[in-house]
């Protein structure tokens, strides 16, 4: 532009500077060498762990069953949910530079088939790195906590080190900084405080740890911990009678009042009140808030000032040039004056469009987050009590690939996120920047655009006469009792009106055609983040990886967590410790035992027992009949004797009801 001005023998000025208001901090821990050089404390740490664990199957007796399997995180537990959250939290700049640059452990400058392989070791690295973080939280001993807090000081201090550093705008880019950073420094000062406060409590008032499947919650009683767990107060909701509806409103502010609040839990959240999301949910909305908000808050201040930096210059040349006509000035000078005043509004409108394109899909994916938590939670205790309307059927996937689904979903979700939010960050810019353009152009585009309304108003108006017309008339006049009923009337008058109306719904048909694609890339461009959504019709749902991943983590989410099963479970496993701490007590009090007695009480014991299976059997012939051809399979038995042996437990006109492949068939379901 200065060239341009030159040639016209305009005076230009110089001087002209500008400050941005964030600059890019000096790696004080590069970010290769710090992940390289970190895998000799992680793998070190990581035996040190191991060694503080016994195994509990395999050569027990071997170093007292020493080193055990230590695993960063149990995915189906509902513990330390906010420290795996946070500990995720930590790893939102990290997941950015995979999703979207591509950032590897070290340099590769080999041949290109083979970033594949540079890619799966990359991750393998971050992932030792991390270990000991996840896996000391995991432990919850001593060790482990003072594991954690190593590594998450360590981590706290690279990120301070790396992204607080000098600004050119003193406070004011302090502020700008300290705003984008928050939530991941949240993270950082939350593991940094809770993670040695979690370590000295650990050593002053050590804890008893009872493996229960519900999850533990502290106190002497095992029952009572079984009560207190999630599991427990949701069993005990079971029990109870369902509260009475509430009440009307009365009086104009109660209905607004409750209009108000119905209407903010449609659009955001609603709170179910008892419920609890498992850790692995918890961190994944984490990651992915952060995620978005750090991206969106880095594109807006570079998108802010881009742009100012365009109109600071356009105000620049327009002042060099001077802003009102001259007379007798060069006709160059005029044109160039009219195209600079077209392109600063042309900056100006385009710095409205981005910005708000960008704030629009923030928000859009933020709400979309809170609406993902309530499907999470309403598909999971639909599952817990057996219904599945919105997931593949269980029964239609194999069981592998629900693991591999579940496996796949977290890593999936924050993908789709990243992939998602700027997908939609595009098509808004591009409905922004269109419409930006009418406006602008509104003087030459006019006549065209007229033109074109001109053309197409009869049609548009034409085709919505018509759909109103005949949706009144089914309502009224084709239907009885005002459509109340999905009975025909007036027949013959239907006949005549529909043979009428196929030969103009066929023109109506393509621009429906178009509509139809056009709703299915914004609808397909708006659910992309949301797993819980299919972007195909329900027959193709499985060739859908993210929705497929989602269902596998559904199932395997309510089939190792439903509640009853856990409490049940629990209760279990505290009648067999109970009973150990009753037989230990016995044996240090009583040093001579009856032998005699005791062989004496195993009978009636067995007895007991067996008569209670024989009272069930009897009064239940199905449940008998599902029992002997267990037993037959695993005896190798011939399966039809058990079924034709069955008439000694049901009438003959019973048995001649049922088929012998339906209850072969009925037994390998179940």
């Amino acid at each position: 532009m200065d060239f341009i001005l030159e040639l016209l023998e305009v005076p230009v000025d110089t001087n002209f500077t500008y400050t941005f208001i964030l600059e890019e901090c000096p790696k004080i821990f590069p970010h290769q060498e710090f992940r390289l050089f970190l895998l000799v404390p992680a793998v070190i740490s990581t035996l040190i762990l191991a060694f503080s664990t016994q195994r509990t199957k395999q050569k027990l007796q071997m170093l007292n069953g020493r080193p055990g399997l230590i695993f960063p995180m149990d995915v189906l537990k509902r513990s330390h949910r906010f420290s795996y959250a946070a500990a995720f939290g930590t790893l939102a700049r990290l997941c950015a530079g995979i999703v979207f640059d591509a950032q590897y452990a070290f340099d590769y400058n080999g041949p290109t088939y083979l970033k594949v392989l540079l890619a799966l070791v990359s991750m393998l690295i971050y992932g030792l790195g991390y270990f000991p973080l996840f896996a000391g939280i995991t432990t919850e001993a001593p060790v482990g906590y003072f594991i954690a807090t190593l590594f998450s000081w360590v981590f706290t201090a690279e990120f301070i080190g790396n992204y607080f550093c000098k600004q050119p705008m003193g406070v004011i880019s302090y502020v700008v900084l300290v705003i984008g950073m928050l939530p991941e420094t949240l993270c950082f000062l939350y593991l940094s405080i809770s993670l040695p406060v979690r370590f000295v409590a650990s050593i002053a008032k050590p804890k008893k740890k009872f493996k229960l499947a519900v999850d533990f919650e502290s106190s002497k009683d095992l029952y009572e911990s079984i009560r207190n767990s999630y599991q427990g107060i949701h069993v005990k909701k079971l029990f109870k009678r369902p509260p009475p509806p509430p009440l009307p409103p009365k009086g104009i502010m109660q209905k607004l009042q409750s209009s108000l609040k119905s209407l903010l839990e449609k659009i955001f959240y609603k709170r179910t009140k008892g419920f609890r999301y498992s850790a692995r949910m918890i961190s994944v909305m984490a990651i992915g808030f952060i995620l978005l908000y750090e991206v969106t808050f880095l594109l807006f201040v570079q998108l802010f000032e881009l742009f100012d930096f365009a109109e600071i210059g356009m105000e620049h040349i327009l002042n060099s040039i001077g802003r009102i006509e001259e007379i007798g000035e060069d006709p160059a000078v005029t044109s160039l004056r009219e195209i600079l005043i077209v392109l600063y509004d042309l900056v100006i409108a385009f710095r409205g469009c981005f910005l708000t394109s960008l704030m629009v899909a923030f928000t859009i994916n933020v709400v979309f987050l809170l609406h993902y938590m309530t499907s999470y939670r309403s598909n999971l205790l639909s599952l817990y009590k057996g219904k599945n309307n919105h997931l593949t059927p269980k029964n239609k996937k194999s069981n592998a690939s629900l693991i591999v689904g579940s496996m796949r979903y977290a890593g999936y979700q924050v993908g789709y996120i990243g992939w998602g939010f700027f997908i939609q960050f595009f098509m808004l810019i591009i409905v922004t920047v269109a419409i930006a353009l009418i406006v602008i152009l509104w003087d030459f585009l006019k006549y065209f655009i007229l033109d074109q309304a001109m053309r197409l108003w009869p049609v548009l108006l034409t085709s919505l006469v018509l759909n109103i017309t005949q949706l009144i008339l089914s309502k009224f006049l084709f239907l009885q009792k005002r459509g109340e009923i999905l009975a025909m009337d007036n027949r013959r008058l239907l006949f005549i009106f529909t043979y009428f109306m196929f030969f103009y719904n066929i023109f109506i048909g393509i621009f429906s055609c178009l509509m139809r694609i056009l709703k299915s890339i914004i609808l397909g461009a708006l659910f992309l983040p949301r797993l819980d959504h299919s972007t195909l019709p329900r027959k193709f749902q499985k060739m859908d990886p993210g929705f497929d991943a989602y269902c596998g983590f559904m199932h395997i989410e309510s089939t190792h967590t439903n509640p009853v099963a856990m409490v049940f479970i629990s209760i279990l496993q505290a009648e067999s410790l109970t009973s150990l701490k009753k037989n230990s007590k016995k044996h240090s009090n009583i040093n001579l035992q009856d032998e005699k007695q005791e062989m004496l009480d195993r009978k009636r014991r067995k007895a007991k027992w067996k008569w209670l299976l024989a009272y069930t059997l009897v009064n239940n012939p199905e449940i008998s009949l599902q029992r002997r051809l267990v037993l037959a399979e695993e005896r190798n038995e011939n399966i039809k004797e058990i079924f034709f042996s069955r008439s000694s437990l049901c009438t003959e006109e019973e048995s001649k009801k049922i088929e012998l492949d339906q209850i072969i068939i009925q037994d390998k379901k179940i």
